[in-house]
């Protein structure tokens, strides 16, 4: 994928190999036009009867027909695909990001009135904020690595870091060299989160109702069920 900085726009940019479909393009329509050619040659030295075709005019009238109407159809009909699948990750990214925000919100929320320990409270809070932090970070960097085919790769911890964090540092060693390991770096902060979670609510440090803290966790599990549509659209090319 090539990385565009803002809307800036350059000629060298259509010339740039990597991320380009230049070579997939030219390696597509070489062999067409390596035949193209070979008939030509022969049209020219032997004639169209060898074919079976006396006019000349007739026949380059219906090929040019059948070659525009094809790739008239292959445009329309990709770029309508990636458009779709433009929006379709869009929308879902944009709602996995308020979707965790209406979450960590809630849950901040519902500490208001807890008869908890207030350092427990305080704990809480400020742990909650950075994993959700962290988790959106790695998630960004998993899909823009998704879409250049590095899925997995140690280094998108690396770059998750590079992103604007909220105190990453207030998170202990063990765990961030923990992150930095596993390849599925989303799934094991979300599975963080959900048992700070239920930890929380077991010293009582939410005041609301289990039914009303469940609204948390399905927000949340939407959020990931969000992030995994994105992260087909980026993994999974358009055919």
């Amino acid at each position: 994928m090539i990385q565009y900085e803002g809307a800036k726009f350059h000629p060298r940019l259509l010339l740039q190999i990597r991320g380009s479909v230049v070579p997939f393009s030219c390696m597509v329509a070489l062999p067409g036009a390596m035949l193209a050619v070979v008939l030509k040659l022969l049209a020219a030295h032997i004639g169209w009867p060898w074919l079976g075709l006396d006019d000349r005019d007739t026949v380059a009238g219906v090929a040019w027909t059948s070659v525009i109407s094809l790739l008239g159809f292959l445009v329309v009909f990709r770029t309508s695909q990636a458009y779709s699948r433009f929006w379709e990750g869009t929308a879902s990214l944009y709602r996995m990001q308020g979707e965790w925000f209406n979450a960590a919100s809630s849950l901040v929320a519902f500490c208001k009135l807890s008869k908890a320990d207030k350092s427990d409270t305080f704990v809480f809070k400020h742990t909650l904020v950075r994993l959700i932090s962290m988790l959106n970070a790695v998630v960004l960097m998993d899909l823009s690595h998704s879409a250049t085919g590095n899925q997995g790769s140690v280094s998108t911890s690396v770059r998750a870091f590079e992103l604007e964090l909220i105190d990453a540092e207030g998170i202990d060693r063990q765990s961030l060299l923990m992150i930095n390991e596993v390849t599925e770096k989303a799934e094991l902060i979300f599975h963080w989160i959900m048992q700070l979670i239920v930890e929380s609510d077991n010293r009582k440090i939410f005041s609301v109702a289990p039914p009303i803290l469940s609204r948390a966790f399905q927000e949340l599990a939407s959020g990931m069920l969000r992030y995994h549509d994105a992260r087909k659209i980026a993994s999974v090319p358009l055919p």
